[in-house]
C-alpha cells in the first residue's frame, strides 16, 4: 500500500512538474523594449531649445522654448509642455531609428571640422538603474560625426512631430 501511495505521489508531483512547464512556456515573459525611457534636449548657448521624454507606452512630452523673433538663445525663454497620448507605435518608431546609432557614439571632442556655436545637447536611454548618456554637439562636421547626427535628427523630428501635434498642457515662466 506504501508503494501504492508513493507511486501515486511520484506521478502527481510529474503531473505538477509538467504542468509547470507547459504554464512557464505558455507565458513567457513579453521581450522587454531596450529601454524603459529614452529622453533627449538640445541647448544653444547654455539654454534649453526643445527636449522630449518617452516610455515604452509611446507617451511622453515634447518641450518647445517659446522665444520672441530675434530673441537671443542665451536669453532664458519661457517652456511649452506637449503632452504626447500613448502609443506603443511612436516608441516603436523612435527606437526603430535609435538602433541606427553607431556604438560607442563617435567623440565630438575627436572632431578635426568643427564649427563653434551650434546646437549640443544629449540623449538619454535608461534601462532599470542605468542610464546611459550620450552627449552630442552638431557643430562637427565630420563626415561619420554627420552620419551620427543624421540619426538623432531623425529621432528629433519624429518626437518633434509628435509633440507639435498634442496641444499644450503646460506653460513654465523662464528661468
Amino acid at each position: 500500500m506504501s508503494a501504492l501511495l508513493a507511486l501515486r505521489g511520484a506521478v502527481f508531483a510529474a503531473a505538477l512538474a509538467s504542468a509547470g512547464c507547459a504554464t512557464a512556456q505558455d507565458h513567457a515573459p513579453e521581450p522587454r523594449p531596450a529601454w524603459d525611457y529614452v529622453e533627449f534636449e538640445v541647448k544653444s548657448w547654455g539654454s534649453t531649445v526643445s527636449s522630449w521624454r518617452i516610455l515604452p507606452d509611446g507617451g511622453g512630452s515634447w518641450t518647445e522654448a517659446l522665444r520672441e523673433q530675434g530673441q537671443a538663445p542665451s536669453v532664458p525663454a519661457s517652456l511649452a509642455w506637449h503632452e504626447i497620448t500613448a502609443d506603443a507605435a511612436n516608441f516603436e518608431t523612435l527606437a526603430a531609428i535609435l538602433h541606427r546609432l553607431p556604438d560607442p557614439a563617435p567623440d565630438s571632442q575627436a572632431c578635426e571640422n568643427f564649427m563653434t556655436d551650434a546646437p549640443y545637447g544629449t540623449l538619454r536611454l535608461t534601462r532599470g538603474a542605468t542610464t546611459t548618456e550620450i552627449a552630442w554637439n552638431s557643430g562637427c562636421m565630420d563626415e561619420n560625426y554627420r552620419a551620427f547626427m543624421t540619426v538623432l535628427k531623425a529621432a528629433d523630428e519624429h518626437m518633434a512631430a509628435l509633440g507639435k501635434a498634442a496641444p499644450v498642457a503646460r506653460t513654465d515662466p523662464p528661468q
